[in-house]
């Protein structure tokens, strides 16, 4: 399998992660019609985001900007029923760890390996990105 291929599932699992995590935050607070709208929008956004990244030589922020975002949206919520909680530091670290174990950390890590993925590719073919992509596109014919 390609590097081009292990980002790409990289990226989507991550898009997954954020996705559940966003949504069932907001199903939670707000109920299922707002859960059902933030998850179009968190998808329309990754998709727009990973486009858009794709499009620039080597500049991942259009993805990593959004996918950070998302993950502190959810995880300052969190935190905040946590912290605000009547219970003691232990019911919140039993309370947080699922959280922090089962979302934060995943993707995190997923956004570290698609981060090296985009170097290598970038460091293998330096100045090639946009080019390939136009010419896959129909944009540059040659």
């Amino acid at each position: 399998m390609s590097d081009v291929w292990i980002r790409g599932l990289t990226m989507s699992a991550m898009v997954l992660l954020v996705l559940h995590a966003v949504g069932s935050w907001v199903y939670s607070v707000l109920g299922l019609t707002a859960a059902i709208a933030s998850a179009a929008l968190v998808a329309a956004v990754s998709v727009l985001s990973a486009r858009m990244a794709a499009l620039g030589d080597g500049n991942h922020a259009w993805f990593v900007v959004p996918t950070i975002l998302f993950t502190t949206l959810p995880l300052v919520a969190k935190l905040f029923s946590v912290l605000t909680a009547e219970h003691g530091w232990w019911a919140g670290i039993v309370e947080l760890a699922p959280f922090l174990l089962g979302f934060a950390a995943p993707v995190l890590l997923l956004l570290t390996v698609c981060l090296e993925l985009g170097r290598r590719a970038r460091r293998s073919a330096p100045g090639q990105a946009v080019p390939v992509l136009l010419r896959q596109r129909g944009a540059l014919r040659g």
